[in-house]
């Protein structure tokens, strides 16, 4: 059988990842909802949840339409997703192949990259300049016939970036004179950045993709959903699975969208949460990136301890952050953003590892 295992594929290196993890801790590595759902929003949205229910085959029909409602779009502009992760993988394989290229706002998702490699598809940077913004003439330089797909992650993390709808429509012209879909990943959207859900039918080669992971704050439920031209849709929907997900999992989401308080509570709770971290950040005389626009802040330590130390310190005191980047930020620490206590604990532990490595 080995004889059938492909080369590229063979090449790649993967992990099992979320293992071991620490659900009591203060958990600010995944970019997830940090502080629990409230027990009784738990007790409310599982109630749906019956025997007939479980016992039978999911049905999506309620959940299309409940975002079709939320966004203002019909239905065949829709398709549902087992998480944005699940769209990428779809959209190489209907859109590009061994040969292609892929360029991509990066440093990003890493599954984007991963799923280049797990399709034959060349990964080419769309690279940030020293100033922290996306550097347009690397764009320039990554596209040309053989590009298939132009991703961006709008706004973007692990370096938070974030493009106007003019920008957006800048980035679809220079896909389309490659005869290449603009990707955009809308992730963090509702933090704060603006939306391009509406310009699907005005700019033909355009795709957006969303999730209920982080402001709706259904992580482990793994759903999402990609906007598009009916025909775009149509056509990429070919790969779905018996059905696009599972019966907890679209029932979870459909009612986060039947109960948009709890999302807006969760998004003013990072908000506040955001200035409380940058305030004292620089009260600690570190540099921050982000925050603005999503849940996750870019810390730069600037020689001031090294980030495995960082980790380490918080990791023995249950608080859990993220590190490991590419140069230039790989002297760079990651903070999920949670309410302003939440981010008290962690600057007090942090400036008590500063103290430490004086």
């Amino acid at each position: 059988m080995r004889t059938r295992f492909k080369p590229h594929i063979k090449a790649l290196e993967r992990h099992r990842t979320s293992v071991g993890r620490d659900f009591e801790g203060l958990r600010l590595d995944r970019n997830e909802r940090v502080h629990p759902l409230p027990p009784e929003v738990v007790r409310d949205a599982m109630a749906q949840f019956t025997g007939a229910l479980i016992a039978a085959h999911p049905e999506s029909a309620p959940l299309y339409a409940r975002i079709a409602a939320f966004l203002g779009v019909a239905e065949d502009r829709i398709y549902l997703l087992n998480g944005i992760t699940e769209g990428i993988h779809h959209l190489y394989f209907t859109l590009a192949g061994p040969g292609d290229n892929t360029v991509v706002l990066d440093p990003t998702y890493p599954m984007y990259a991963v799923y280049a490699r797990l399709n034959g598809v060349q990964y080419r940077p769309f690279r940030y300049g020293e100033d922290l913004r996306p550097d347009w003439s690397s764009l320039e330089r990554a596209l040309d016939d053989d590009t298939a797909i132009v991703a961006v992650a709008n706004p973007n993390l692990p370096l938070e970036s974030a493009f106007g709808r003019d920008d957006i429509r800048r980035l679809a012209d220079h896909a389309r004179r490659h005869g290449a879909a603009l990707v955009v990943d809308e992730a963090y959207h509702h933090f704060g950045a603006e939306s391009v859900v509406d310009l699907v039918d005005e700019i033909d080669n355009l795709i957006v993709m969303r999730t209920f992971s982080k402001a709706f704050g259904l992580a482990s439920a793994r759903i999402g959903y990609m906007v598009g031209r009916p025909d775009v849709i149509d056509y990429v929907s070919k790969t779905r699975s018996l059905v696009e997900s599972n019966t907890y999992s679209m029932g979870l989401a459909a009612y986060m969208l039947d109960h948009p308080e709890i999302m807006a509570a969760h998004v003013a709770d990072v908000k506040a949460g955001a200035a409380r971290l940058q305030d004292g950040l620089t009260r600690l005389g570190l540099r921050w990136h982000g925050g603005h626009v999503t849940n996750g802040l870019l810390i730069f330590l600037d020689g001031r301890g090294t980030v495995d130390d960082c980790l380490r310190w918080m990791a023995e005191r249950r608080i859990y952050v993220r590190g490991a980047f590419s140069p230039p930020f790989d002297t760079c620490v990651r903070v999920s953003i949670g309410r302003p206590e939440d981010m008290d604990i962690f600057l007090a532990e942090l400036g008590s590892w500063l103290e430490s490595t004086a």
